[in-house]
């Protein structure tokens, strides 16, 4: 259950419970404000983030009137989702690109996925604001650090530079005249992390800001860490004077309150959010998206984003065209597969989609995602020719030696053929259909999975 799930899940329990009256008083909401309270709590809000929220939804909320057309609980809906959002920060803050180079600091413990977020932040800044980005290796200490940044680069066609276990204050100012020298837009800095925050660190930090002069330094901390994430980040902002926070690992087992907490404990903005492994898994962070999500509204906006950022259009175009003419076949399903997994996993997808957080099972999610995590597997496993002419798979010899190099079983290489002839003889119905002028029915259910 990933960042906002929890609490999604809890708040619309909360806000079920009907206001049904004509006006919003501190009698008709009590109920629901205490739900709300023990949402919070259980989700890991801090106590004094669970406080002041609440006391901001009961003093905006009583006394207001219902406006014509809109039912009590929806308006007090609105009241939440606006508090909600003032909490998070309010509006999305930019990274401040305006120096050349524009020098990034990113900065924070070992285990929070500093060096993944590096590349992943260069990627993001390479492609949305069309910046050349240079990566800088600057931990010396973690066994690997730097060559994992080096292979992060080598991988996304980010350039980066380092020397080895020289003094990393040295190597510092060394890249930026380098990026100056080579008209680079963006230095992004992979300092040192710590187990935790000690003199030592701390001062070569310092020193590095002091020598390079950064235009943002901002920390990267671990979702899953709860509440000390606020002891963190209040640290490294009392030494550092941070411009903002990097959240990771939202995609995983966390109730994700503290997060929620950090705007308005520490008074810095989150900038993004990493919320899964690819190099694309890293998100601009929207407040009123994030309220959109905790209180089960999806995030349509980011749903589009990822649709057309992530996905290669003339790819997709062409696999729609195929499948329109009746050559689909088993490789334009495993491109189309790969297309979508850029824009997420099937529960981050389905969270997005407004009306649909909470109407599916963590089960069916789970279950859809396993079968497509193993149809990939049994595709990769199968030759071009075979997945260009699915018939070659009836030969029981393919069969045994797909089902031994992939390790999946007999019943599901048979799943992946059934729904795959399934879902192509809907595609041709709807084809059909459609050349006679007729609008296609959607509702057989089933689909290519």
């Amino acid at each position: 259950m990933g960042f906002g799930d929890f609490l999604a899940n809890r708040m619309k329990k909360s806000l079920e419970k009907k206001v049904a009256k004509s006006n919003l008083t501190e009698e008709n909401i009590k109920d629901t404000l205490r739900e709300i309270r023990l949402a919070l709590l259980e989700a890991d809000v801090n106590i004094d983030v669970v406080k002041q929220l609440v006391a901001n939804i009961e003093k905006k909320a009583v006394g207001t009137g219902i406006s014509d057309g809109v039912r009590a609980d929806q308006q007090f809906i609105k009241i939440v989702h606006e508090e909600l959002t003032e909490i998070l920060g309010k509006t999305k803050k930019e990274l401040n690109l305006g120096s050349r180079p524009s020098i990034i600091m990113m900065v924070g413990l070992q285990g929070a996925g500093k060096t993944t977020t590096c590349g992943k932040l260069s990627h993001l800044i390479n492609k949305k604001n069309k910046k050349k980005v240079l990566m800088v290796g600057l931990d010396i200490y973690r066994p690997g650090a730097i060559d994992q940044l080096v292979e992060l680069g080598q991988k996304n066609n980010i350039d980066v530079f380092e020397k080895g276990k020289q003094d990393p204050v040295i190597t510092a100012k060394e890249a930026v005249d380098y990026a100056e020298a080579n008209d680079y837009d963006v230095v992004i800095l992979d300092t040192a992390g710590r187990l935790q925050i000690n003199n030592e660190l701390m001062d070569e930090l310092n020193n590095i800001r002091k020598n390079v002069s950064p235009q943002e330094i901002i920390l990267t901390v671990d979702g899953m860490t709860g509440q000390d994430i606020i002891n963190v980040t209040t640290e490294f902002n009392n030494l550092l004077k941070l411009t903002g926070v990097i959240v990771t690992k939202l995609d995983g087992d966390t109730r994700g309150g503290a997060t929620l907490s950090i705007s308005f404990m520490t008074k810095l903005p989150i900038k993004f959010i990493g919320e899964g492994e690819g190099i694309s898994a890293l998100s601009e962070f929207y407040p009123k998206r994030m309220a959109d999500r905790i209180l089960g509204m999806g995030d349509i906006d980011t749903l589009f984003e990822k649709a057309t950022e992530g996905v290669d259009q003339r790819t997709m175009e062409k696999t729609m065209r195929r499948m329109f003419t009746g050559q689909f076949d088993l490789e334009d399903l495993r491109n189309q597969m790969k297309q979508m997994a850029k824009m997420g996993n099937v529960g981050g997808l389905v969270k997005m989609i407004p009306g649909l957080a909470g109407k599916i099972s963590d089960n069916k999610i789970d279950d859809a995602q396993r079968r497509l995590d193993v149809a990939e597997i049994l595709m990769n496993s199968m030759t071009l020719k075979e997945r260009r002419e699915p018939r070659l798979l009836k030969a029981i010899t393919r069969k045994k030696r797909i089902l031994k190099g992939s390790g999946r079983t007999e019943k599901e290489f048979n799943e992946l053929l059934n729904q795959f002839d399934k879902g192509k003889k809907q595609v041709a119905e709807m084809t059909k259909q459609l050349k006679m002028g007729r609008m296609p029915n959607f509702g057989g259910g089933g689909g290519m999975f």
